[in-house]
């Protein structure tokens, strides 16, 4: 068991320090080859923050367990949009605005029930498909829409841009992207490992497993990048690398399992019928506050925390 324990420790320790080094040199080469920064905090600050829990929820389903994919997407899909979005508030000291997330947080809920509505019946190749569209079709509309929020996602790094050309080295960067990506591989083995002979010796579901134990730890990028975006005051930042991660996490993770290793889960704190209304209730509460274009205080940040801890009590009973 110790083994065991060290190997999930260990691994999201390497998942979460591998995907900080993914996103710090996707950005640096994105600037590099001009694309935009809105896109930046959106599409590679979300996929590189998404990648430890796609790692993890491949792996997983390959070895036949759906439970653990799965559950691993639907508690890091509410870990982001509650604990990580409270977590950032209280531990920054600092609100943070919503403004300007209308067509991010329709994809993140939208991306969301899709996966939800498709885990219930048991994802086939076909649905994985369908989500790999709309992921797609999301990034398009993501991309679109962020030469218009450009500014407002990140200014600092435009007017820096020209600072970090005069220091870049495509072949560091492209190192550094390979080597973070196999640190992402290899720790999500062991994380899967580990976890999955955990569950087994403590006689919990791996389902519950997924949404607790690993759900947080691979929710632990975006927990530190938002909070240290916080302490910047780069509030557009956070929300979209949030409302982005959920997008790869939904159609992105949800259309590989498809692709991949299609299957049924069986867990019923992932797909029973209460357990799956406590969960797009707490979605709506964290949508809720998100939709009202004010800042999102430390009040508001603690309900947060508490309807998480809640939900994480109320699913693993």
């Amino acid at each position: 068991m110790v083994l065991s324990l060290v190997l999930v420790f260990a691994g999201i320790t390497v998942l979460v320090f591998s995907a900080n080094v993914l996103v710090e040199s996707s950005s640096n080469l994105a600037l590099h080859w001009g694309v935009s920064l809105a896109v930046i905090g959106a599409i590679v600050v979300g996929f590189g923050t998404s990648l430890p829990e796609l790692a993890v929820s491949l792996a997983s389903a390959v070895r036949n367990d759906i439970d653990l994919a799965t559950g691993n997407v639907v508690g890091s899909m509410v870990a982001n949009l509650s604990l990580v979005v409270g977590g950032a508030v209280l531990i920054s000291q600092s609100s943070i605005s919503t403004s300007g997330r209308s067509l991010y947080l329709p994809l993140s809920l939208l991306s969301t029930l899709a996966f939800i509505f498709f885990i219930r019946g048991g994802i086939s190749r076909w649905e994985g498909v369908v989500m790999i569209l709309l992921l797609l079709l999301s990034l398009s509309l993501m991309y679109k829409k962020g030469a218009d929020e450009e500014t407002d996602l990140d200014p600092k790094l435009q007017r820096n841009e020209g600072h970090v050309a005069a220091k870049f080295s495509l072949t560091k960067e492209l190192t550094k992207l390979i080597a973070s990506l196999a640190g992402v591989v290899v720790a999500s083995y062991g994380v899967t490992e580990g976890a999955i002979d955990l569950a087994d010796r403590w006689g919990v579901k791996s389902g519950f497993i997924g949404i607790s134990l690993i759900a947080v730890g691979t929710s632990l990028p975006e927990l530190v990048a938002s909070t240290v975006a916080a302490k910047k005051g780069k509030y557009g930042l956070i929300i979209g690398t949030i409302l982005g991660s959920n997008v790869f996490n939904g159609f992105g993770i949800g259309g590989f399992i498809g692709l991949i290793a299609p299957g049924k889960s069986e867990d019923g704190s992932i797909v029973g019928t209460l357990d799956t209304t406590l969960t797009l209730a707490a979605v709506a509460l964290s949508a809720i506050f998100i939709l009202s274009g004010r800042k999102i205080v430390r009040t508001e940040a603690g309900i947060l925390l508490a309807a998480y801890i809640v939900w994480m009590i109320l699913v693993g009973t």
